[in-house]
């Protein structure tokens, strides 16, 4: 019997939502833990030992952190319905990364802009603390406001003459770049700013609702009690052997995103490749542990 799939997540976070969209195209089964939007964030650092975003995906022993990592993990195990693929879908992935890194962010600082006043402090730290290379102090993102609306107003647009006549970015069927875009202007929706941006689009709600009405899946809670014990019964699924020559098998490394030194996680480095990090790290609550990341936009350093 294979482990369950566990997200830590919380109800808010549009990355979460990629993910839960995409469980619910797999319609798959999973097992939600609800984690903070701000830090203190224990639970979830007794899994990762210092990586703090949502969300985090938990299968036995082995904890995925980043929601890219969690997709391609997961149209692994779990190949049908399978995702578009082909140039049309290669394309719509490199869209959809540039919503993770870049365009997210501009959507995030004009909401941000747009709601100032009613932002609590400690949320703010919060993100400031986070993301000490975003302009996210209140009087910067005023002054940022209009210019990034702009942009916003230009890039929905565009998105919208691509999606004309298409059921998806991908073609007949998403790919992985479909919900990432997607996060991002479900945050706009959910805070009524879509439309205010854009309210001549035509092809993108259509879209957008084709994506949710995949819904997400099979949820059901589970206690962080049961989570640990969970990684605590299980093994780490065994890994390839190791041919990347920068660095070695055994060796102790540090792993973060880049530019996000407070957020680095210190393990022994189990497996490395063009895609993908994996280091091990023993946790109190949960035992040993295998953690993967992303090698596309994390940094790798010997310690």
């Amino acid at each position: 019997m294979s482990a369950a799939l566990i997200l830590h997540h919380y109800q808010a976070s549009p990355y979460s939502e990629k993910v839960r969209c995409y469980l619910g195209f797999k319609q798959l089964a999973w097992q939600s833990l609800l984690m903070p939007p701000v830090l203190p964030k224990p639970d979830l650092m007794a899994l990762t030992g210092g990586y703090r975003r949502a969300p985090v995906l938990q299968i036995g022993a082995d904890i995925y952190c980043d929601s890219a990592l969690i997709i391609a993990e997961l149209e692994q195990r779990y190949p049908q319905p399978a995702l578009a693929t082909g140039p049309q879908a290669a394309q719509a992935d490199l869209l959809g990364r540039l919503f993770d890194v870049d365009i997210f962010w501009r959507a995030a600082r004009y909401l941000m802009a747009s709601r100032a006043e009613h932002i609590p402090q400690a949320l703010l730290d919060d993100r400031i603390a986070m993301h000490p290379q975003l302009p996210l102090q209140k009087a910067q993102l005023l002054a940022d406001q209009a210019q990034l609306a702009i942009q916003l107003r230009a890039l929905i647009n565009q998105l919208d003459q691509a999606l004309s006549g298409a059921h998806f970015l991908g073609g007949i069927n998403p790919c992985a770049g479909d919900f990432a875009v997607y996060h991002s202007l479900w945050f706009l929706l959910g805070a009524q700013a879509l439309e205010a941006l854009a309210p001549n689009t035509k092809a993108i709600l259509p879209w957008m609702a084709r994506i949710a009405a995949f819904g997400h899946g099979e949820m059901s809670s589970i206690s962080a009690g049961d989570a640990f014990a969970a990684a605590k019964q299980a093994k780490p699924v065994a890994l390839a052997e190791m041919q990347d020559s920068l660095f070695k098998a055994g060796q102790k490394v540090a792993v973060q995103p880049e530019g996000y030194p407070q957020e680095s996680v210190a393990g022994e480095l189990v497996y490395l490749d063009e895609k993908k990090i994996v280091i091990a790290r023993q946790s109190a609550a949960c035992g040993l542990l295998h953690l993967h990341f992303p090698r596309m936009d994390y940094e790798i350093r010997a310690i």
